[in-house]
Order: C-alpha cells, then sequence, then structure tokens
C-alpha cells in the first residue's frame, strides 16, 4: 500500500458488480531512484498538497501534471446482467463527470458500458436504473428515470 497512490474496492450498482482499482506511483523523472509522493513534515504527510515530491532529490512536481501521467488498473465484475464479464483494464487516472458524480470512468471489454469508480461509495441513481434494465430518459441537464407501466391502476 505504500507503493499506490489510490487505492478503491467498490460495488458498482447495489451489489451486483465489483471493482477493485489501483494507481500505482511513478518513480522520479529527475533521478529515477525514488518513486514520487506528497511532501513529508514533521514526519506526517501533507495530505492535502499540490505538489508531488522526490524524497530523494527533491524535485517537485505541480499534483495536476504529476496525476495526468499516471495510470489505474482495474479488476472488475461487470454489474449488468446481459454481461457479468470478469475482465481487468489501465486508464488513464482523471476523474471524469459519471452520471452528474466525479468517477474513475472505463468500458467494460464484454458489452461495451461506461462503468465508473466513484469517491464516497456514490451510486449514481440513473446508473442504478440502467442496470436493473429501467429506461433512463433525458429531459434538461438532468435525466429522469422513466416510471414502469402497470397495467392495473389504483385510480
Amino acid at each position: 500500500m505504500g507503493d499506490l497512490v489510490y487505492f478503491s474496492r467498490r460495488t458498482l450498482a447495489e451489489e451486483k458488480g465489483k471493482a477493485i482499482a489501483w494507481t500505482t506511483k511513478a518513480k522520479c523523472p529527475k533521478c529515477k531512484k525514488s518513486l514520487m509522493g506528497k511532501p513529508v513534515e514533521k514526519g506526517k504527510v501533507k495530505i492535502r498538497a499540490t505538489e508531488y515530491v522526490c524524497p530523494s532529490c527533491k524535485y517537485a512536481e505541480p499534483k495536476a501534471a504529476h496525476e495526468a501521467a499516471l495510470k489505474t488498473d482495474i479488476i472488475y465484475d461487470c454489474p449488468f446482467p446481459k454481461c457479468k464479464k470478469h475482465a481487468e483494464t489501465t486508464v488513464p487516472f482523471a476523474r471524469k463527470s459519471f452520471y452528474g458524480k466525479k468517477a474513475i470512468v472505463f468500458l467494460c471489454a464484454g458489452c461495451g458500458e461506461k462503468l465508473g469508480i466513484t469517491k464516497k461509495l456514490a451510486s449514481p441513481a440513473d446508473f442504478i436504473a440502467k442496470v436493473n434494465g429501467k429506461e433512463v430518459v433525458k429531459k434538461g441537464k438532468k435525466a429522469e428515470v422513466e416510471p414502469e407501466d402497470d397495467e392495473e391502476d389504483d385510480f
């Protein structure tokens, strides 16, 4: 775990799919001896630092530039009932918009559907509806789930 920038073990949609994702630290581009990391002050890592520093040669690189070069490895089970493929993929370590939430987005190798690993275990409701086979209708900027037709109306 000390060699990782990011690690996550998540369910993708209500216990239907799983994903494990990790991003390894990159070697220093200047000295190529050590792994780059966030700066350490008084024995503690500065979590909200805006740069990555090499502990050997003290070379510093802005956070955005450093993270753009990193790759995320993902092992996943597709949550879609028609697919259920177990596969691996590698994608850039960049958070993109996924159903209105920031996520590391990747495509399923089996069905080609977009899947995402979101922050704070927040699975988007629209994505869960899509996995469950409900149609998602876009209205304006927000997408809404179209209700199922109920043959027996109670009014």
